[in-house]
């Protein structure tokens, strides 16, 4: 309001010491949120209604339950009624999820039911940031905390449920830095201090979880529909040796995936490409000694980055200058082998030269504000082919594109 009123900080001081204006202390926070109108009215199905009566009777008796619902079978849906109902009784809830980039999703649908009740924790916050969530859950101002696996160690006051949303991840181990822990199991740990209970949840349930629910040791709830009687995906294995031997390839994406990207473009309709790996290119390789540069601390192969001209090291985040010669033998025959999202964005751009290409990976969504603005590019449409390196917010993905 200074800044646009073009007025001096003393001539707001004359205004107040003439009581023109009233000068008084507000605390504001540093967290976003944007009041929305509450809205809490869905009809859970005749499927998942029955898996949220079983859970609710197995909780009688266990304090772990896994449910095993297979992909968009409304699993969300069944967590928000549970949240419902442990909020009801006065008690807290901590949703777990493998993936900040998950949580910036899921946040902005759960706060259409819970408004200001519910808090984000995970990495990417700052430490001003992170210090009034931490106050806000020992003061049991949030009844609801969506998080990473950090969040297992925010000070609850009375934690009744505990949701561990995708318990198959590995993202919920932390090998490094210390503490080294598995979010899952100290999420078990942790409800059982509190007397609380915890839902595993997932579509492909890892081994553990599976042996303990089959066992009796957890208890076990099934979806086998998807919401809505939509139907499984039609998923076709294209042969790329078969592709390269009759020449039809273009650079690395076979004919069959150009052409349903065509038929899909010339529907106005969007595309989105995973591809497992980052950077331009994950190996430079000698073509006469077959030299590959590898990082000094982890003896792994290096990542070209085009954006920054370097080899990177994925694990330990050690970079250095790309050679122009072998440093084995000297010799300057040195090539790029494999493709990462970068080069596939590239390569892409000149195949599709009127096509908005947006990419989504570590490198392009280091800002605070980044992952966010590509969700909303790609929720509105802006961007019609999407690159994403690994995750994607499944909800998003159904919503966009159906």
């Amino acid at each position: 309001m200074v800044e646009e009123s073009g007025a001096g900080a003393s001539s707001i001081n004359s205004l107040i010491e003439k009581e023109v204006f009233i000068a008084e202390e507000k605390n504001v926070s540093r967290l976003y949120f944007e009041e929305e109108d509450l809205d809490a009215n869905f009809e859970l199905s005749e499927q998942q209604h029955g898996a949220f009566t079983s859970i609710q009777d197995q909780f009688k008796q266990k304090d772990v339950v896994l449910l095993h619902g297979i992909t968009s079978s409304g699993k969300t849906q069944i967590y928000i009624r549970l949240i419902e109902e442990m909020m009801a009784q006065g008690r807290q809830v901590l949703y777990l999820l493998p993936e900040i980039a998950l949580t910036t999703h899921i946040i902005e649908r759960l706060r259409k039911y819970f408004g200001s009740s519910i808090g984000v924790y995970h990495s990417r916050f700052n430490d001003n940031e992170r210090v009034e969530v931490w106050q806000k859950v020992l003061n049991n101002e949030y009844k609801v905390v969506l998080g990473a696996r950090s969040a297992v160690f925010l000070p609850f006051a009375d934690l009744g449920l505990i949701i561990v949303d995708e318990e198959h991840e590995t993202s919920y181990k932390q090998f490094d830095p210390a503490p080294r822990y598995n979010a899952r199991d100290a999420a078990v740990f942790l409800a059982n201090m509190y007397k609380g209970k915890v839902l595993l949840g997932s579509a492909t349930p890892s081994f553990e979880s599976y042996y303990n629910a089959r066992t009796n040791k957890y208890g076990f709830a099934e979806m086998t529909e998807r919401y809505g009687g939509v139907q499984m995906p039609i998923i076709e294995v294209v042969s790329i040796a078969e592709e390269t031997k009759k020449k039809t390839i273009q650079s690395h994406f076979t004919s069959v995936l150009m052409n349903d990207i065509g038929v899909a473009l010339a529907n106005k309709e969007q595309v989105i490409l995973f591809q497992n790996r980052r950077g331009y290119a994950p190996v430079l390789l000698c073509k006469i000694c077959a030299y590959t540069p590898k990082c000094i601390n982890c003896d792994v192969s290096l990542t070209y980055h085009k954006h920054s001209g370097k080899l990177h090291c994925h694990y330990c985040g050690y970079k250095e200058d790309t050679p122009n010669i072998c440093p084995a033998c000297g010799s300057t025959h040195l090539e790029y082998r494999g493709f990462g999202t970068e080069k596939i964005e590239d390569e892409l751009s000149l195949l599709l030269p009127e096509t908005r290409i947006a990419r989504m990976d570590l490198d392009t969504t280091r800002s605070r504000n980044a992952l966010q603005n590509i969700l909303n590019d790609l929720e509105e449409k802006r961007s019609i082919y999407w690159l994403v390196h690994k995750w994607l917010p499944r909800g998003l993905i159904l919503r966009t594109l159906q």
